[in-house]
């Protein structure tokens, strides 16, 4: 995923208090221009990134919608209890039905907005969470921060198993240095947004306003990205499986089909046993 540089798609610092307090956090390379809270409305093309609520958050242009990745969100603490963790697919789908002596190492090459990777640390996985886009990998590094420091022990718990990486999965897979990942997930997005509809991929409203804002950083990108060349890179550095997910209807990634799959109502996941020591 690459991030879009054309002028539509600027987003711009909200300049304020709260702001002046969170600058010697924010990453030099990410040079984003700022823009005072008196001028916001003139630049109604653009998003708007401000803190608020101890957190950084983008507004997405012609939307009062702000976009955050926040693992306190209630609809995650939900899913992440003991008994409805066990059943979520993407849990099921990684860990499989055996018992591991140690904690699996999981690799997630397309982090996104880390919600799969934050159930499967709470699960008990290191993960380890790769995004290309360096907006995105540095709100997600400040989620696992907020997370380590929240009173809930499950959260604390949950973010010492998390690292991100900001980088290019696909390369950083291909040159792997350190020790094999058990497990590599893929959640990659779609080489044409339309197709998830078709495909019977049901979005409820926060999915929703998480793609517009993913849809919003990257650029179309050409489908080799989400086909082939990153499968075939998952395949030949995990050591026990990829697990892949999908639109219910979707094709198989790179047109590899899996050894098992697991399907729910809104996506199936796809795995791919492999065999690398």
């Amino acid at each position: 995923m690459m991030p879009v540089t054309s002028r539509e798609n600027t987003i711009y610092i909200i300049d304020s208090d709260e702001y002046k307090s969170q600058l010697k956090n924010l990453p030099k390379d990410l040079d984003l221009p700022l823009l005072s809270s008196v001028d916001a409305d003139k630049y109604p093309e653009a998003a708007k990134m401000q803190f608020k609520n101890g957190q950084w958050c983008v507004q997405l242009p012609a939307s009062k919608t702000l976009v955050s990745v926040d693992f306190a969100d209630v609809r995650i603490a939900a899913r992440s209890q003991s008994l409805a963790l066990n059943k979520e697919y993407i849990v099921r789908a990684v860990l499989g039905r055996k018992k591991h002596q140690q904690p699996l190492r999981v690799l997630d090459a397309t982090a996104g907005f880390g919600q799969d990777s934050y159930l499967l640390a709470a699960a008990g996985c290191q993960v380890i969470l790769i995004e290309h886009i360096p907006l995105l990998a540095y709100l997600l590094r400040q989620a696992v921060l907020r997370a380590a420091n929240e009173a809930s022990q499950l959260n604390t718990d949950a973010a010492k198993r998390m690292q991100v990486i900001n980088g290019d999965s696909i390369a950083l897979m291909q040159h792997w240095t350190d020790a094999r990942p058990d497990v590599i997930y893929l959640d990659p997005m779609y080489a044409h947004p339309k197709d998830e509809q078709g495909k019977g991929l049901k979005k409820a409203a926060a999915v929703k306003k998480n793609m517009a804002f993913l849809q919003y950083l990257t650029r179309q990108q050409d489908a080799g990205l989400y086909g082939e060349g990153m499968i075939e890179a998952a395949l030949a550095l995990a050591a026990s499986k990829v697990v892949v997910k999908r639109a219910p209807g979707a094709q198989w990634l790179g047109d590899i089909k899996p050894g098992s799959e697991i399907s729910g109502k809104s996506a199936r996941f796809d795995i791919y046993p492999t065999n690398n020591q």
